[in-house]
Formats: structure tokens, sequence, C-alpha cells
């Protein structure tokens, strides 16, 4: 094919006929920065951030949609270029939150916190899941040189959680077109788009369906080319950085689809297409499922024997002699293995050596279509089971059971030995697909606790009663005595297409069981046993109102006479949103003994405080416990000045009110870190001598943080009798060290 000559940079280039600058311009080792542009996608030119100079051509064209040309001499750096591209991100900085990129203690921040925060929306870097991977964050500090001048129009989208796998938070969105492009790309036909115009422009669903009714297959890809925090994946979201395993395949259905998992801290976090390319689709059990399933709470991680009418944990040795002395009375053919069909060809084949070699039995292969197999009658005494394939009736005629698996059932609660199974991505070994082609399956993280692949539990049961024929010192020895295996048979359609065609089970186990998200793409799952409510017995605490004040910050009010009557400034309560829930402290923001209310800030950060922050007016609480702690000693005749950030804002409104009753002059400092996330400004001020203003960006009053207010009023006033600072542990830190020198109580909660 005919090449191109270019010079970039003063450096020779030589690129193929047909491809861009850019592209020439990466090829010869060359960085031009973008937003829009992708390896596996088409020209687009929609950030302009790849902008370069050209001799003899007017302007400065984008890079990703210029084509090269013989004896081109291409700029990537100017003094013009830095300004136009420092605009650009000024630009749609003004459109993304970007309160962290500003803030003086940026650098500081991110040391003692490394990883960001969990939260709803991303209302700033600190509290953004994709931080770590964030390319537009990455321009943004390098071109510290132009100040981030414009104010930042935050949209107020709310954040979208009602798709099985992923959250949208449009108010991230750069409308860099890159989920929409690569969904067209992989399924011809997207199932996305730009919606509306201009800066109401989002990418979405043909009007405003849900995505779980759109002809979204939930393949992840969206998700995973998405260059901010727009689209997350709500499992994986807050595990920090990934780093990449070794390819492997998807034995949750005869397709075998090659995946590419990606690991945190030992832990699956994910498992991706291998490519951006139609071929490479997988479907939403390939992208989703697996991390859920090998880190599942539940997961067997120990072997355990059967003593006393009780399952009691053990090590691999005593658990295998225990197995093998007890399937020595079952030789003359009364044994049946069960082999799911997901195990590896190697598993299967030891699987199936040892039943009828050794105990002269057979074999049963599960499918995943039917919910249980059939054994068989007498002379059926004893089974091995991989899985839970085996209705309870049958099991309850055995006189012995083991149950090979990775997750708890009836059938290992009826069990005599229970081996944990290492599953899916956790073995190597190969798999043949319905297509009759065998592809290799790699371990890409280490099993669970004890857990062990097939192959090496039956590898230990025939050590253990004395076989010498299943000595294998790794699973590649295992392969070369596979022969003959059976293509499983097909799954009714592709489920790299057919989101509703997907199986049901894994290892017996309804998948929806495992990964509850399923059962809204119509999965089924075994129904939850009917809970009490609060409202439903006449118990619990009632909730008076519920807002969202700010993104990410509810002011809650709820009826609880006991603490309104006896609650003093500075005292907390406890809180527990059923009777199952985890019990979480709040401050008390304020109460009303007379109408028996409390009112507290609820930050969004976590799993309970979302589903506190979901509730409205109407709900009840199952417990409210307080008040609870020391109320805040004050002076009375002094000058107390109190720091409020984040939840902390309002907390201090008691304390204020307090002190100004006390007679005391009161100044209130409240922190953000931006302009759109202040909040009970006019109730604080009513209670405040002075009340003032401070964000990390300079959007409104002062540009930085408390611990800047406080030092500058310690210098400046005539006599401050208390600090008093309430926010996060980084905030209070800063205040510490800032007034370490002032010989003035400070007190931060």
């Amino acid at each position: 094919m005919e090449t191109i000559k270019l010079t970039i940079d003063g450096m020779p280039a030589e690129v193929k006929k047909g491809k861009t600058v850019l592209q020439a311009a990466r090829e010869a080792g060359i960085e031009i920065p973008t937003l829009c542009a992708h390896d596996a996608l088409p020209d687009y030119g929609a950030c302009r951030m790849c902008v370069v100079e050209i001799e003899g051509v007017r302007g400065h064209p984008t890079s990703c949609t210029t084509p090269a040309q013989q004896g081109m001499v291409v700029r990537t750096q100017s003094d013009d270029l830095t300004q136009l591209r420092n605009g650009v991100i000024e630009m749609t900085a003004s459109g993304h939150p970007n309160a962290c990129l500003v803030c003086n203690d940026r650098e500081e921040c991110e040391k003692y916190r490394p990883r960001a925060r969990k939260s709803a929306k991303s209302t700033r870097c600190g509290v953004c899941s994709n931080r770590a991977h964030c390319s537009f964050r990455e321009m943004a500090i390098e071109a510290q040189s132009q100040s981030l001048n414009l104010p930042t129009l935050y949209r107020f989208e709310n954040l979208e959680c009602d798709d099985p796998f992923m959250n949208r938070d449009f108010n991230m969105c750069i409308l860099c077109g890159l989920c929409w492009r690569i969904c067209e790309k992989i399924h011809e036909r997207p199932a996305i788009s730009i919606n509306k115009r201009g800066r109401w422009a989002k990418v979405g669903v043909a009007f405003d369906k849900s995505w779980v009714e759109s002809p979204c297959t939930f393949c992840g890809a969206c998700i995973d080319i998405c260059p901010t925090a727009t689209l997350t994946d709500k499992y994986a979201r807050w595990y920090g950085d990934e780093t990449a395993g070794v390819q492997t395949v998807c034995t949750l259905c005869s397709a075998g689809c090659e995946l590419s998992p990606t690991a945190s801290k030992g832990k699956l976090v994910a498992t991706k297409m291998i490519a951006f390319e139609r071929d490479a689709r997988i479907c939403a059990l390939g992208r989703f499922a697996h991390p859920q399933i090998l880190n599942h709470p539940k997961r067997l991680r120990r072997p355990q024997i059967r003593e006393g009418g009780e399952l009691v944990p053990t090590d691999w040795e005593r658990a295998n002699e225990a197995v093998a002395e007890k399937l020595k009375g079952f030789k003359d053919g009364g044994l049946v293995t069960v082999i799911d069909p997901s195990v590896t060809r190697e598993s299967a084949h030891l699987l199936e050596k040892f039943t009828t070699q050794v105990m002269n039995g057979r074999v049963v292969l599960a499918s995943i279509e039917s919910e249980f197999c059939d054994i068989g009658d007498s002379p059926v005494r004893a089974a091995i089971v991989c899985g839970n394939h085996v209705a309870p009736q049958q099991l309850e005629t055995l006189e012995y059971l083991v149950v090979v698996d990775a997750l708890p059932s009836p059938a290992t609660h009826r069990a005599d030995a229970v081996l944990p199974a290492a599953v899916l991505t956790e073995v190597t070994g190969t798999f043949r697909s319905f297509d009759n082609e065998v592809r290799m399956a790699s371990a890409a993280v280490d099993s669970q606790g004890q857990a062990l692949p097939e192959w090496q539990i039956i590898k230990g049961l025939a050590a253990a009663m004395g076989e010498s024929a299943f000595s294998y010192s790794a699973v590649g020895e295992v392969t070369g005595e596979v022969v003959d295996d059976p293509a499983p048979a097909p799954t009714s359609g592709s489920p790299r297409d057919v989101k509703s065609d997907m199986p049901v089970r894994f290892r017996g186990h309804l998948l929806a069981d495992i990964v509850p998200a399923l059962s809204s793409m119509g999965l089924p799952s075994t129904p939850e046993p009917e809970t009490t409510r609060p409202d439903e017995e006449g118990g619990g605490f009632r909730i008076v109102s519920a807002t969202e004040v700010v993104p990410d910050f509810h002011l809650i009010t709820v009826e609880a006479p006991v603490v309104a009557r006896h609650a003093k400034a500075g005292q907390f309560f406890i809180a527990m949103i059923d009777e199952t829930s985890e019990r979480v402290p709040f401050t008390l923001a304020d109460w009303d003994a007379d109408a028996g209310t409390i009112t507290f800030v609820v930050e969004e950060v976590g799993r309970s405080s979302g589903q506190l922050a979901s509730m409205i007016a109407g709900d009840k609480l199952a417990h409210v416990t307080g008040p609870l702690g020391m109320p805040l000693p004050t002076i009375s005749g002094g000058t107390i000045v109190l720091g409020g950030g984040c939840y902390g804002v309002g907390a201090i409104y008691p304390l204020a009110r307090a002190a100004k009753e006390a007679g005391n002059r009161v100044v209130g400092v409240i922190e953000a870190s931006t302009s759109f996330l202040l909040y009970m400004e006019k109730k604080l001020d009513e209670v405040c001598d002075e009340l003032i203003v401070v964000t990390k960006d300079g959007s409104r009053g002062i540009k930085g943080g408390v611990q800047d207010v406080f030092a500058a009023l310690a210098e400046s006033e005539p006599k401050i009798d208390q600090f008093v600072a309430i926010g996060c542990t980084f905030m209070m830190r800063m205040v510490c060290r800032a007034t370490a020198s002032f010989d003035i109580p400070l007190q931060v909660e």
C-alpha cells in the first residue's frame, strides 16, 4: 500500500495512505491531546482539542479529520495552539464539575485521600469514581497556565439509577459522542444517540424511554469507552485502579465468548470485551455477572465435613481423607457424579475418569436450562454433585452426598461434605463452545479462600484413595488426555445479542439470585420472604419531609418526640432504616420540641445513606435513638467562630443558635467546593452576627477553605474565645494545622 511521508514537529513521519494526521503523529510517537478520538472509531472532530498548524493550510484544522498528505509539514505545539486548546478546556470545564482542578489544596487533599470518596453524583474530582482514569482531568491539570475562569453551569440532572447495571450522571457529560458511536459500530443500529440540542443535549434512548426497554443489550461498551464518570458500572465503580488480566472465556453458556478481565487488589472487578469490535461483543452476563458471582458474600471458601449433624469447616487434607474413606463403600457402582456444563474440559474429564474407572459409577451432565436432572434410582446410593442440580426428594434417598460448589444451596445444606470450587475466571483450562471450537480459559484472579478447580479436587480425592493415575502436576497434563468430548448444545439464539434469551442458571443456582439486577431483564429469581415494614406494624418514625437541597445533600425531618424533647446543641442520634440495616449516626441540624420533630443532613456517600436519601415523606425509619453525645460547652459574652463544610454546614446551625442565645458574638464560616453546593445560608445568617462564605474554586465568597478564614480571623480579630469546626477529616486536619500557633481553644468533630 502506498505510504505518505510528512514532517511533524520537525521530525520525519511515514504513514499508510488514507490515515489522518492524528494517526500519523501517534505512529511517530507524538501525542496530540483529544477527547473524542478513539482508535476503534472513525473520525469525528467534536472536541476540537486536536487542532494543529499545517503549512499552507488556513486556520487550525483538527488532526483527527485531516488526511495525511505527501510532503505535509505539521506543527502540534505553538502559543496559538496552546491558547486554543486551553480555551476548549475552559469551555468544556464550564459544563463539567471542576472545583477540585483549581483548589489550592488539591495536591495535599489527594495525598491524604488517594481514592475518591463514594458519592451519588460526581460533583467534583474528590467524589468522582473515574478520577484515576479521567483524560479531561489530566488535560485540565496540565493547562495550569490557563485559569478556569468561566462559571460552572451545573445541569442539576437527576442521577439515573434505574438501569440494572450502570449509573448515568449527565452532569459529567462532555458530549464527546464516544458512547453512541461505539454502540453504533458494535450493534450496527445504536440503542442510544444524542437527544435535544444546545445546553440541554444529552445521550439517551429515543423518547426518553428506559434503557431496559430499548434495544440495548448491556454489553458495557459505552461504559468502558466513556472518558468521564458519566456512565459507570454500578458494581465496579468504587474499586479504584484496575489492572488488566489475561484473556479468558465466559463459560456461563455454550457461546464461550472471549473476555478481558480486570482486577483490583486481587478481586475481579469487571469482564470486558477483548476489543471494540462487533465480533467481540458480549452479553450482559459476560460483562457484569462474573465479579458478583466470584465476590458473592456467601461464597463457599473452606471444605466442610458433617460431624454430629453439623457441617464443620476443615482443611483439604482432612476433608479428602474423610470423603475418600466414605466413598470406598460405594465402589460397587452405587455412585453417580453430576457434572456442570460450565466446568473446563479437564475438570469434566477427571470427574468422569474418577467416577467410571475408580468408582465404577456413572456420570450425568447437567443442563443450564433445566432446574434439576434425574440421577436415577437404585442402585444409586451416593453422589458427587457439582452444583445445585438434584431435586431435594432425590437427595433424601442418598446414603452419602458430596457437593462441589461455589455457593450455598439446598444441596449443600443436605450434604455430608461440601467442597469449595473455583469457578469462571479463577480457573485455567479449555472449554468447547457449541460451534465445536476449543477455547482457552485462563485464571485472571486467585480463587476465593481455599476453593480449588474440580480437576484439583478430584486429584486430591483420588490420592487419598491411593489411586496413582491422578498424579498430575499441572492442568496441561490433563488437557492431553481429553479426547472426544462432545460440543455442548447451543443455547436458543445468540446470547451475544438477545438479552431475553440468556441462561437463567449457573451451576443450578438462579443467576438473578446471585446478580439481583438480572431480574429487571426478565430472569427469574427466588421470591424473598415477606418482611414487616414499620408502617405496616404501626411503629417506626415517620419522615415529615425530605429534600435534596444541593446535589448529594438531603435535608430530612423525622418525627422523634423523645429526641426532640431532650436535644441539645452538638448532640447526635442513631438511625436504622429497617430492622436489618446498619446503625448510622447523624448530627442534629435542628429540632422542634413542640412538633416532636428532628432535622438532619444526609450526605449521600454509600449504600445506607443512598437508601435513606431515596425515602420520601410518609416513609418510616425502623429506629431512631438519641439524643447521644455531650452537648457543646459554650461560653457567654465572648466571640465564637463556627466552621462547617459538607454535612457540617447543617451541624453548626444549632451550635450557632445556642451560642447566640448565650450572649456571644457568633461568626459562621461555611465551606463548599463550589457555589452550587452551598446550602442553609439564610438560616445561618439569621443566627450569626457575621456569615462568611468560602469556596474551593472561588465561585462564591473567598477562595480557599475554612482553615484560611480561621487563620485570617485569628490574626485580625481583637479576641476570639473559641473555634469550632465540623466537616470531613481533611478539612478538620487543615483547621488544626492552621490554628496550631494561636492560643485559641479549638474543637473539631
